[in-house]
């Protein structure tokens, strides 16, 4: 169903399907199973908006009104509570909604940084130039320019990570990276309250 003509038009460049794969393998490397590339998702409708949020701080009030929401003005939504069926295997069907999403929405909350989940997908998101708008709920875009220096709302998830070592350096510094980016980007800054 197309939305309704005085709704937002999303313009979305040109992507090879086949190099998004391997951008999303990458994206997922460390946080997947092993045996994750040896399952394929069905092929269903495109989805035309990823919701990118940390579920704890945000699923069962803002994702949620959002994912109710935007049905109503003609949008098919993706909320991973809502968007998968029994039997969909979590990695491949999230991959395929992102990679058929036109909008990403990421929700960047107090939590946010703990999940490895959020930040493989806010990476990829990012990667895949497609338009992403933040809502910065109950974070300041400001938060997040200072990961990469030890500094903000996300510095003991991230000392975390690197007391554990379960994740490279290298990943590691990709999602500060994509924290500090999205940090740039025109978005909305509410308080989960609200």
């Amino acid at each position: 169903m197309a939305p309704p003509s005085n709704s937002f038009e999303v313009s979305v460049q040109s992507i090879n399907d086949s190099q998004l794969q391997i951008e999303v393998s990458h994206a997922f490397e460390e946080i997947t199973p092993p045996s994750a590339s040896t399952f394929a998702p069905l092929q269903k409708q495109p989805w035309e908006i990823f919701i990118n949020h940390r579920g704890p701080d945000v699923k069962d009030t803002l994702a949620r009104a959002i994912f109710y929401a935007l049905p109503a003005r003609g949008f098919r939504v993706f909320l991973d509570s809502e968007g998968l069926q029994l039997g969909d295997f979590f990695p491949a069907a999230v991959e395929e909604a992102m990679r058929s999403a036109s909008l990403h929405l990421a929700i960047l909350s107090p939590t946010y940084a703990q999940s490895p989940w959020c930040l493989a997908e806010l990476s990829f998101i990012l990667k895949s130039g497609k338009p992403i708008i933040p809502v910065f709920c109950s974070v300041q875009p400001t938060d997040l320019r200072w990961v990469a220096q030890g500094k903000g709302v996300y510095v003991n998830a991230f000392a975390e990570y690197e007391k554990n070592h379960r994740y490279s350096s290298e990943k590691l510094q990709q999602w500060k990276t994509a924290l500090h980016k999205v940090s740039f980007y025109k978005g909305a800054i509410i308080n989960n309250k609200e």
